[in-house]
């Protein structure tokens, strides 16, 4: 359970952003993982204050020679064209946050089990970067030829910042070690700025965050429950995604945020 002082943060900060009317971003990896894991206190924040979503992996190309991952990814959710397959899921993505009143933008990045070796250099070799899910992706093993992915997306990240007037913003806090999810926190220290970070549902229900990074970004954790049940029935909007994650339906978890013990992030 987070400290009473933690929780009055959270409050303090969330007061704060609506009396304001300031600007809101959330940094999602995936096409789905704001809404998993913020959805509650995103629905709240968009009912008074401009809030956009921004996901950075957002697309997918044909799988790569040799790329176990990617074909078991169309397989697992009943697909065989991994471009219609995300399409799909960005519309998924749009209805769910237009019917809370939160406007997106999609990267575009090429999903972990879709990406090519070089490719984000613009040297594709067309080689998977990632051929194995267990071994690689969820293991949180960044492959080589991303090393300056995380560079590269912060700066798109700022951009969007910058062009949408935004004042506080959402990153993942890379629960699960999912390279994607790591990459995005990456992006988010790598971009200046001073983010809340919000643990990765549901990957929360049983990894832990990273102690090295909660202590050297000096974060203190808080929980939101209000509105999270009400939640479940967007998540359920992501059909291509919850049966596979939820086979036993979907928890009803507290949001965690994690702030800088040291002070709130600005609210301007």
């Amino acid at each position: 359970m987070a400290a009473l002082g933690a929780i009055d943060k959270l409050t303090k900060l969330v007061g704060e952003i609506k009396d304001a009317g300031s600007a809101v971003m959330f940094v999602s990896p995936h096409l789905d993982d704001a809404v998993l894991s913020c959805g509650a206190l995103l629905t709240q924040l968009a009912r008074t204050n401009s809030v956009t979503v921004l996901t950075v992996f957002s697309a997918a190309r044909p799988p790569a020679k040799w790329a176990p991952s990617a074909r078991n990814e169309l397989r697992n959710h009943g697909a065989d064209d991994a471009e219609k397959y995300f399409e799909d899921r960005r519309a998924e993505d749009i209805a769910a946050l237009k019917e809370v009143g939160a406007s997106w933008i999609h990267l575009g990045f090429t999903d972990a089990p879709f990406r090519r070796v070089g490719e984000t250099a613009g040297k594709d070799t067309g080689r998977a970067a990632y051929p194995s899910f267990h071994f690689q992706i969820a293991r949180g093993r960044i492959a080589s030829s991303d090393a300056a992915l995380a560079a590269k997306v912060g700066v798109r990240v700022g951009e969007a910042v910058s062009a949408n007037g935004v004042t506080t913003v959402f990153a993942p806090l890379g629960l699960g070690r999912h390279v994607d999810h790591l990459i995005t926190r990456n992006a988010a220290v790598a971009s200046g700025i001073d983010a809340v970070y919000y643990s990765d549902f549901p990957y929360s229900e049983t990894a832990k965050p990273s102690a090295r990074f909660v202590r050297k970004a000096s974060l203190q954790p808080s929980t939101w429950l209000d509105g999270r049940a009400e939640n479940v029935n967007l998540i359920a909007k992501y059909k291509s995604q919850v049966d596979g994650l939820f086979p036993s339906g979907i928890p009803v978890s507290p949001e965690t945020y994690w702030i800088r013990a040291t002070d709130s992030p600005s609210v301007k």
